[in-house]
């Protein structure tokens, strides 16, 4: 491990699962996981009817933490960071609990407050997304939490003690549902939201759901479209695919329903309780849409733990490549930047005014990122760049525009003579064709005018007339090497945007 960096492992004793992640981070607060481990404990199946966790079942925990304290030292985790949620906090006996497992672990574990879960889960949710208002629902084993924010900035919370397993315990018959135990199950979950005005104060915003819950509905749904891109994190689900939900998963024989492809048997049982909570929420709140998040409640206990005095970041995805750069590129940001402005000086010279906003943005991000295929292969590194981007972990970027991005960063002279959006034209839209090879060859030809990175070329002034485009090269030394590059480089250019190129090097040369 680099010297630089801090290991810190978070552990989340939920209601469901208790989960370990070990994350590297950086002194900006950014971070990398390295390890994730999990054990299916269902903690709220387990507490007596008195509200207890008896002795005999607190013992069945010590092993896992145990073991996952053994992982922290194998790893050289410097700071550990454990905490309880509902099952262990509803209970009538969570002092002696949290005192009996964090001596006999000696993992030294706090007891998260429902207000505490949801404002780690909002945490999670916003430094992952380039939003600036929604809601947060969080449905884990034992407990809801629910949250708005507006501007980018926490506005209200509460934490429900009901969720998927509990529920499914209340109302359920192990995994198979009537009419009649639906109806009960929402109405009891109604009567809990119309005390929180908040809750359908401001309706038409989209739902950001964290838990297994959200992330199962989501992988049917992707298995159901044959969807072309498999992230969950960003995955986008209409009012009409979570109606289609409600409509055939409650009514279908539990038997039946784990072996859907894309639902994990281990969750067959619950998902109903699950989405018909969901369900509820999503339609009480007036919500426009619902949104996967791939970071919650564990990311967010961590943003707290580096950050506690300013934890939200005020753009996920500068965050995000800024983290990206510092673990997995081998270049300066200095270099990449300066790259970034020979390209904008370039596209500058075309009068995008329509998509002015989001060209520019595919093209810094997909030039602050064109070298992560390197660290694979050198000479190879354009398709590994490609399949990088596609599967990374690039955060404020739709499902849309990280394909586009891939696309563009990892655009050769032989891409223009290729379709690229037809492998992804369920998520593309059908001008993204012809966008993709005129970003894809202005970024190339960008990278191309500096290939030494050394800023030989230290500006360029562009302009256009007509179909002809003066480009004046600006710098102090002769260009020598590079020269084949910035041709190969061109002839795609002067093919996706359909001009001629006058080329003006520097005075010296």
């Amino acid at each position: 491990m680099r010297d630089d960096l801090r290991r810190i492992g978070i552990i989340d004793i939920g209601s469901n699962s208790i989960r370990l992640v070990i994350y590297d981070t950086t002194p900006e607060g950014g971070y990398k996981i390295i390890k994730e481990c999990k054990y299916s404990a269902r903690l709220s199946e387990k507490i007596t009817k008195e509200g207890r966790l008896e002795q005999k079942d607190m013992e069945t925990i010590i092993p896992v933490l145990r073991q996952f304290k053994e992982i922290c030292n194998a790893f050289d985790v410097e700071t550990i960071r454990a905490g309880a949620t509902a099952a262990i906090r509803n209970a009538a006996n969570s002092s002696e609990i949290i005192a009996f497992l964090s001596e006999a672990s000696t993992i030294p574990i706090e007891v998260i407050s429902g207000h505490q879960e949801a404002y780690f889960g909002f945490l999670g949710v916003i430094n992952a997304f380039n939003v600036e208002d929604g809601y947060v629902i969080d449905i884990g084993g034992g407990s809801t939490e629910i949250t708005l924010f507006r501007g980018r900035r926490y506005q209200h919370s509460i934490s429900f003690p009901f969720g998927a397993v509990n529920t499914n315990l209340m109302f359920g018959q192990g995994g198979n549902w009537n009419g009649e135990q639906i109806q009960k199950l929402e109405t009891y979950v109604l009567g809990r939201l119309v005390e929180h005005d908040w809750l359908n104060s401001t309706a038409g915003l989209p739902l950001f759901g964290l838990g297994g819950t959200v992330r199962s509905l989501g992988k049917l749904d992707q298995k159901t479209r044959a969807y072309s891109l498999p992230n969950s994190h960003g995955y986008t689900m209409a009012s009409e695919t979570i109606e289609h939900f409600m409509n055939t998963l409650p009514s279908m024989p539990y038997d039946k329903r784990k072996d859907l492809d894309g639902l994990s048997k281990s969750r067959a049982d619950i998902i109903v309780s699950g989405l018909i909570i969901f369900h509820t929420v999503y339609q009480y709140i007036g919500a426009s849409q619902a949104v996967i998040s791939g970071e919650g409640l564990r990311e967010g206990m961590l943003h707290d733990l580096l950050k506690p005095e300013q934890p939200v970041r005020d753009s996920a995805l500068e965050y995000s490549l800024n983290t990206i750069i510092r673990f997995d590129i081998r270049t300066s940001k200095r270099y990449l930047d300066h790259i970034n402005k020979l390209a904008l000086s370039l596209f500058d010279a075309f009068k995008d005014e329509e998509n002015k906003a989001e060209h520019e943005m595919l093209i810094y991000v997909s030039i602050m990122l064109h070298r992560t295929g390197s660290n694979i292969n050198y000479y190879q590194s354009k398709r590994h760049t490609l399949y990088w981007l596609m599967n990374s972990p690039i955060r404020g970027l739709t499902h849309r525009q990280l394909i586009l991005c891939a696309m563009i960063a990892s655009y050769s002279t032989k891409s223009r003579k290729q379709k690229l959006s037809q492998m992804y034209k369920d998520i593309l839209l059908p001008s993204d064709e012809e966008w993709i090879h005129k970003l894809g060859s202005l970024v190339q030809l960008s990278i191309a005018l500096d290939s030494t990175e050394i800023g030989i070329v230290s500006g360029l002034k562009a302009n256009l007339h007509g179909n002809t485009l003066n480009l004046d090269l600006e710098g102090a030394s002769a260009l020598l090497i590079g020269l084949e590059d910035i041709e190969n480089a061109l002839k795609a250019f002067k093919n996706a945007w359909a001009v001629k190129v006058k080329l003006g090097f520097p005075s010296n040369v």
